[in-house]
């Protein structure tokens, strides 16, 4: 048998070596994560690792396709032979490790495994990849330990190899043979469709389904940046009203007040001492600022990444795709957002941000959906040294202030912050005045507090300020620092809030769920803008919103306080029912008639903004 069958023999025994060192990747991803994990029971880790060979092995022979095929078609002693091959090998076994080591530091981010949208953002990494590889150095010790020691392995093996004389029907046979199987490896099966990332989570606990996943698997399935599928769950009109779609406020009177949207980067809730005590001593002025201020406790992101912020706090467009909205099929689309609604009535437009206005197609997104008034560090006059992004917060956010103060009044104006952004850079004097403060994050936390106390102080007499209206949130959630529970909710959670100076009725802290989408529809409503408008998101003046995440691989969840409800849109079924608690912990709800009522009405609202996004955005009807 060994004799009859020895080239397939050789070429599944390469194919089990590249096994164990993915194998290896997804131990590493485990125990650098696995408080994430550790309320999943044992055989959930066995179906995750049994399922993670095969993403492995459908990796392993696309990634290496081209030695497959030298291996399997030309003779194996042949010197000419075994260089093409190991130069293949060469190629392929190092990109499906940078990829997988990558996604190792990403991960505490994103909370997902990266796809193809790695290579949007291959444009940002050369500024930053000394300050990553600082951190994570021991990230690029083990890939060239892996790769060196894999090579040595692939190359014995090859010098090692000797043929056995076999006649054309042998040959034949067992050529057929690799080729049957590794199709097979490659689909996943025999299906109707190949094995894809989003049949995972219906195979395991959704929360091991990216330990499940590697991040080769995932960058193969979303390298095709197709449209996103149309959904009829209801009639388009009735989809529509279920989620308030078309909007118009009852009004007397639209008080034209200044607007600012004030977006901090990695600023989530477990950051903000106001909703977290944990954190107090870091945020003191931000929790002043939101403790007179119409603060939400249960904000949540509409995505993963700073990229998704800006569509879902200035446009109301959720991150409802694999493929991030700025670098989608759709990103020409025209959104009739805020600013539109603003501008015909005789409002001015200004976004600022301290970084390069071509980082993650920030400025092209802005000229389509916001403004043209894009102020960024090149707009900034004064010496500075970079040393992470851009323009320092305590150097940009006073810039800013000064801005403002130029515009021509009524205005919409926005900008993002830099700080709290790996690589956590601290410049002079703060970085000699905040020393006894070691960990990077933390310091970073109170670096921007700090700038933001110097942006206040700055506004806080100007005429404009007392007309006008500030929106605060986080862009997304980040690395965890042990304050709060990890689970679905606070995977997404972040501050949201709103203040009024001089309104001493809009003050109070809400007990409600708000998200970003549901951001510039609150400032509307509470001006009193009366026209006709659509938008995904509501007015949370007075009542509880649903929001909607969008966690990958078709798998949507619907937080509407206290309850959250995870839906798989593939095999449209709930797959999970929570409970919310005060102190940020979860309880798990038994998807029985108990519960029937609430999980038929959230599971029809999650439903309608499915259906009502895919429509609106493949029409161009935003």
């Amino acid at each position: 048998m060994k004799t009859r069958f020895h080239k397939p023999i050789f070429l599944f025994k390469l194919l089990g070596i590249c096994l164990v060192f993915l194998c290896i990747h997804r131990i590493l991803f485990l125990c650098m994560f696995y408080n994430q994990f550790n309320d999943v029971a044992l055989i959930e880790f066995i179906k995750a690792f049994l399922i993670g060979t095969l993403t492995d092995a459908i990796s392993s022979i696309y990634f290496l396709l081209p030695m497959w095929l030298v291996l399997l078609f030309f003779n194996i002693e042949h010197k000419l032979t075994r260089q093409i091959a190991l130069t293949w090998f060469v190629i392929g076994f190092s990109i499906a490790c940078i990829l997988n080591m990558a996604d190792l530091g990403y991960y505490p981010v994103t909370k997902k495994r990266m796809g193809a949208e790695l290579l949007d953002i291959l444009p940002e990494v050369p500024a930053l990849m000394g300050a990553y590889l600082k951190d994570y150095w021991y990230l690029l010790i083990l890939l060239i330990a892996f790769f060196a020691t894999a090579f040595l392995i692939f190359k014995k093996q090859f010098d090692n190899y000797r043929n056995v004389r076999q006649d054309f029907k042998p040959k034949f046979i067992n050529t057929i043979l690799v080729l049957a199987l590794f199709f097979s490896i490659m689909r996943g099966g025999y299906g109707t469709r190949p094995f894809m990332p989003f049949d995972i989570p219906s195979m395991v606990d959704p929360k091991l389904q990216w330990l499940a996943s590697n991040t080769p698997f995932q960058f193969i399935h979303t390298l095709e940046n197709k449209n996103i599928k149309t959904e009829t769950y209801f009639e388009e009109s009735e989809a529509e009203k279920i989620i308030g779609f078309k909007k118009q406020f009852v009004s007397k009177e639209f008080k034209k007040k200044n607007i600012l949207f004030i977006i901090l980067e990695s600023f989530y809730t477990e950051r903000i001492g106001f909703l977290t005590p944990a954190s107090k001593p870091y945020t003191p002025f931000l929790d002043s600022l939101l403790a007179t201020s119409r603060t939400y406790k249960y904000g949540m992101a509409n995505g993963r990444m700073t990229i998704d912020a800006l569509p879902s706090v200035l446009s109301g467009i959720p991150s409802f795709m694999e493929k991030n909205y700025c670098y989608s099929n759709y990103n020409n689309n025209n959104v009739h957002a805020i600013s539109s609604l603003l501008e015909t009535e005789g409002y001015h437009t200004a976004f600022f941000y301290g970084g390069l206005k071509t980082t993650f197609g920030f400025e092209n997104f802005m000229n389509i959906n916001f403004t043209k008034n894009y102020f960024d560090q090149e707009d900034y006059d004064s010496k500075y040294e970079n040393t992470g992004w851009g323009v320092d917060d305590h150097l940009f956010l006073p810039y800013i202030a000064d801005k403002l103060k130029e515009l021509p009044q009524p205005f919409c104006a926005s900008f993002l912050t830099l700080s709290l952004h790996h690589p956590f850079p601290i410049p002079e004097p703060y970085k000699t005045l905040l020393d006894t403060i070691k960990n990077p994050i933390k310091k970073s936390m109170k670096y921007t507090d700090l700038s933001l106390q110097l942006f206040f102080n700055k506004i806080k007499n100007e005429d404009w300020f007392k007309n006008s209206i500030i929106a605060i949130c986080a862009d997304h959630t980040s690395e965890g620092l042990g304050f709060i529970e990890n689970n679905p909710v606070n995977e997404f959670s972040i501050p949201i809030s709103f203040l009024a100076p001089g309104d001493t009725a809009f003050n109070k802290v809400q007990n409600y769920s708000i998200s970003q989408i549901d951001m510039y529809p609150t400032v509307l409503d509470y001006l009193g803008y009366s026209k006709p408008f659509i938008s995904l998101g509501n007015s949370a003046l007075n009542k509880n919103q649903a929001t909607i995440q969008y966690s990958g691989n078709g798998v949507y969840r619907i937080f509407e306080y206290p309850y959250q409800l995870e839906f798989d849109n593939s095999s449209q079924k709930v797959s999970n029912f929570i409970q919310f608690n005060e102190n940020r912990t979860m309880t798990q709800l038994k998807i029985d008639d108990s519960n029937k009522q609430k999980v038929e009405e959230l599971t029809r609202i999650v439903k309608a903004y499915i259906q009502v996004f895919s429509y609106r955005i493949n029409k161009n009807q935003f």
